[in-house]
């Protein structure tokens, strides 16, 4: 796979993610028990694709494992930003992860971006910052901590996930550490689904059962790409793709919900998608 290829599952993924916060109000379930089924289907998922594939990999556990544990620690300081902090702030917060990334690649393997990906980048958060601009506020400082290590968090994430492909060769023991991940954390949300008292999955009306499946799938679709496609992808550059996420979920709570999206959200969200396009040029001539 070479990055062009890798940049584009990366941005197929953020475009399905995108969909997950208007499909999850739709719903209209309770949060803990639609992260555990997000859990379910992602190592559902990743665990079929990769039996199936007969592609299942554990080479290198020690470092998949660690790389698994960051992935399901993103996921749970993410959920806990958003409860003490705006969803804003949690957003932008978490899209600090390319410059750690960066910084990781350039003092550990002394690699150093190209200006033009550093233009990408600064273009791509730009867009991030604008969108989510209006709901930015000073207040839930332990959210922001938060928000800031889930960021950190997925950036170990990526850059480990990249030194399993430089020592194997492949996207095999990336995505079978993702798989790990998301098994993790559908294990670790079981004594929390167990003891909060939510309507149970028979409470749902068939409208709200069709958008739980397809929440699902959207949540689960997206790391089957990414898992393939992250190794060959910069981390740095990820941002420049990554921001469609915000952009489409913007636009998919407009079509499906009624929320008409706002002036900074229309120029915000074509600069994400200018940094993406740019990108994928880029990755071509390269």
């Amino acid at each position: 796979m070479n990055i062009q290829q890798a940049s584009l599952l990366m941005i197929l993924g953020a475009i399905l993610w995108g969909t997950n916060p208007a499909l999850i109000q739709l719903i209209n379930w309770a949060p803990i028990e639609i992260a555990w089924i997000r859990g379910f289907f992602c190592a559902g998922v990743l665990l079929f694709y990769l039996s199936k594939a007969r592609v299942f990999s554990s080479k290198s556990f020690g470092l998949q494992l660690i790389s698994a544990l960051f992935l399901a620690a993103n996921s749970a300081l993410f959920v806990g930003a958003s409860q003490y902090t705006s969803s804003a702030n949690a957003v932008l917060l978490l899209f600090v992860f390319p410059w750690i990334t960066m910084a990781l690649d350039f003092f550990i393997l002394q690699r150093k971006p190209q200006n033009s990906d550093l233009i990408r980048l600064c273009l791509g958060f730009s867009g991030v910052v604008i969108i989510v601009w209006g709901g930015l506020n000073d207040s839930g400082v332990l959210g922001n901590i938060l928000g800031i290590c889930a960021g950190f968090s997925i950036a170990m994430h990526i850059f480990l996930s990249q030194r399993l492909e430089v020592r194997h060769g492949g996207n095999h023991e990336v995505m079978t550490s993702v798989m790990i991940a998301w098994t993790l954390t559908m294990i670790g949300l079981i004594p929390a689904v167990m003891i909060h008292d939510a309507p149970p999955l028979r409470a749902l009306n068939t409208e709200q059962l069709f958008y739980l499946i397809i929440f699902g799938l959207f949540s689960a679709i997206p790391w089957l790409l990414w898992g393939k496609a992250i190794a060959y992808v910069p981390g740095h550059v990820l941002a420049a793709l990554l921001g469609v996420e915000v952009f489409v979920a913007a636009l998919c709570g407009w079509l499906l919900l009624g929320d008409i999206p706002s002036t900074e959200t229309w120029i915000g969200g074509t600069l994400t998608l200018l940094a993406a396009s740019w990108q994928i040029m880029a990755n071509n001539k390269r």
